[in-house]
């Protein structure tokens, strides 16, 4: 079945284009048909970047837990790619785009991801695939994982394939090579505990030419996670995995002399600014497939870069313009700078970097969620937004003096709207600081929840309200934005392992960071299972995964939030966090939600953490008093019994 997904229309899946010669040159056409619009004005102005700007890796503009991967094949071969990746391997079915009157792309989901197919391939090039994923550079072969080889056996014979045949590879796991219609490898790896449907994201493998300047093009330039190299049983060789997020490219060593890149295949990287993608490679000389450009008809932003080996390096644009010669020189508010990347902090005992300590978050409160529609794209307040912030919040302040004065006890110190923050939003992804629409199924299961925060619902049974009316959990992401008190954060370490104590609730996440599998994905947690690695020497990245349904996405009192505590949570979410330590008091915490049944698009804050160890921690007394419940019940009840005497 289809699911409508507005990030898939955005996050467009095409392969590269026939090469433009020249950037004068002001439009092509993609095999599939689709029109691009070469245009020079996407470019920033010359001098409006500094040398750390672009100097920097691409990390910080990726807005998608993942890559997505696209596989040109002849056309004649449609309906089989169509039956071989959605029914034999499993992938989710997503709605297809619509490129042109007689051309689809036809989309496959993998995690938060997608396996982007289409029918054409351009002139001009070599298709070489003989000798299977070690038969030449380029982009070789997809690895996909699964959690039993029954499950996959089953899907191909059904499909009317051959059964793949497994072997043992030696770790715990098994290995079966696959070759989808149009002749391209895929290995299939059977792990225990690995999601079905290939959920847990999919494997790019890559040969490569000289494996030093490759390996430097996606650590430096791409920047994704270095991770230690690991032997391939299967290939016989050694690969270098670099991550990001549940995706990851292994490189191998091939000999001289093979084919070169084959071109039916690449990576695509969602981001938020494709022209700074590309100002960073015009300095560093990074080859162009296709320059800057916009995509006739969908409003799109893209820039086609090659690997060392010709690899298809696709940075396609979230939210349209937002580098550009124009919005760079003219609206400086609409640019939200880089996180600092530069600072070093001490480390534990035991070699990790030194995260611990007390990081309340009071001072965010009063900056809301989301932004106004009147905001756009801009991340920061003009002088008179500011100034009507101020004002009010100086105004909150005066509410607690004179509480303080009068010796008497109201909302006051906990309701406090912290101080005054130039941001005008904490979601910064989307573009444009809201969030994005929930799909059918998201707004079917958002008005089956309930919860006290409801107008017009009746409470007849425990059933009746939320998780947080019961004293259990306000879930996550939502207990990591800020609300009106107990705000506290506090991060522990151990070898392996990064707790964080929350406040309110008094719960308490953890993190491992010790490379464990993760768990089988039918064990859920209100607070999800979360893995953590270590980036660098200031970065802390988390992937948590395995949502238990229930607790909402959003919270009421986090300022600027959906008013009714009704974001529903699926078992598809995925929250990718990144904690970079940016001085020895001061960390930035960057989140991406992706939940494909409720949303349409993924979204994302950024806040500014500040450490104050004297702050301290209240108790959290809830389940001892809470007779909200009860009371909510009998009240209600008594209200339909006088409204039912009063109309016989």
């Amino acid at each position: 079945m289809f699911r409508k997904s507005r990030f898939a229309v955005a996050a467009l899946l095409l392969a590269s284009a026939a090469a433009v010669q020249t950037s004068a040159q002001t439009t092509a056409t993609t095999p599939e048909g689709a029109v691009i619009q070469v245009a020079d004005d996407l470019r920033y102005a010359p001098g409006s970047l500094s040398p750390e700007q672009l100097s920097a890796s691409n990390a910080d503009i990726f807005v998608q837990p993942s890559m997505n991967v696209f596989r040109r094949f002849p056309r004649a071969a449609t309906e089989q790619m169509v039956n071989f990746y959605i029914n034999a391997l499993g992938l989710r079915s997503l709605n297809p785009i619509q490129l042109t009157d007689t051309q689809q792309m036809i989309l496959t989901g993998v995690g938060s991801g997608q396996i982007k197919l289409s029918a054409g391939q351009p002139a001009g090039r070599t298709y070489a695939l003989e000798g299977g994923p070690t038969g030449g550079t380029g982009l070789r072969m997809f690895t996909l994982t699964y959690p039993d080889m029954d499950s996959v056996r089953t899907r191909f014979a059904e499909a009317g394939f051959p059964v793949p045949q497994f072997r043992d590879l030696g770790d715990g796991t098994q290995g079966a090579m696959a070759v989808d219609p149009g002749g391209f490898p895929v290995q299939i790896i059977v792990r225990p505990g690995a999601q079905d449907n290939s959920n847990d994201g999919v494997g790019v493998g890559i040969g490569v030419s000289n494996l030093d300047e490759s390996r430097a093009y996606y650590r430096e330039f791409v920047g994704l996670t270095e991770l230690p190299p690991v032997g391939d049983a299967m290939l016989g060789v050694t690969k270098y995995p670099y991550r990001h997020g549940e995706t990851t490219i292994y490189l191998y060593q091939v000999a001289a002399g093979v084919p070169a890149d084959n071109g039916s295949s690449g990576i695509q990287y969602v981001v938020s600014d494709a022209a700074l993608a590309d100002a960073r490679a015009a300095s560093r000389n990074i080859g162009v497939q296709t320059p800057l450009n916009r995509l006739a008809g969908f409003g799109l932003v893209t820039v086609w870069l090659a690997d060392p080996d010709g690899v298809t390096n696709y940075f396609a644009q979230v939210g349209g313009p937002r580098g550009g010669a124009d919005t760079a020189a003219t609206d400086p508010l609409t640019v939200l700078p880089p996180v600092p990347d530069d600072y070093v902090p001490a480390t534990t005992a035991w070699g990790d970097p030194d995260f611990r300590g007390t990081w309340p978050i009071d001072h965010l409160n009063g900056l809301p969620l989301q932004r106004t529609a009147e905001q756009g794209n801009r991340h920061f307040l003009t002088d008179e937004e500011y100034d009507i912030r101020q004002a009010r919040i100086e105004q909150l302040a005066g509410r607690y003096a004179a509480e303080d004065e009068s010796d008497a006890m109201g909302q006051g110190h906990w309701v406090e709207m912290g101080v005054g923050s130039r941001r005008t939003s904490l979601l910064v992804v989307p573009q444009d600081g809201r969030l994005p629409a929930m799909t059918e199924e998201g707004q079917r299961r958002a008005a089956l929840m309930r919860s006290s925060w409801r107008a017009g619902q009746e409470f007849n049974h425990w059933t009746d309200f939320d998780n947080w009316d019961r004293c259990i959990t306000r879930g996550v992401p939502a207990s990591m934005m800020p609300m009106m008190y107990n705000n506290g954060l506090r991060i522990f370490q151990a070898p392996g392992l990064v707790a964080i104590q929350m406040e309110m609730i008094h719960e308490t996440r953890v993190i491992y960071t010790d490379g464990r599998p993760p768990i089988p994905s039918q064990i859920g947690h209100w607070l999800g299972e979360s893995r953590g690695y270590w980036e660098d020497a200031n970065t802390l990245v988390v992937a948590t995964t395995n949502f238990r349904p229930g607790p909402s996405a959003t919270n009421i009192v986090t300022s600027g939030s959906p008013p009714s505590n009704d974001t529903p949570t699926s078992a598809e979410a995925k929250l990718v966090e990144r904690f970079t330590m940016t001085g020895p008091d001061s960390i930035v915490y960057e989140t991406l939600y992706t939940d494909p049944v409720v949303f349409t698009a993924p979204w994302g804050a950024r806040l500014d953490w500040v450490r104050d160890d004297d702050y301290e921690f209240f108790e959290y007394a809830c389940h001892e008093g809470n007779v909200q419940i009860r009371n909510y019940i009998t009240a209600s009840r008594a209200e339909a019994a006088a409204t039912a005497a009063a109309n016989p």
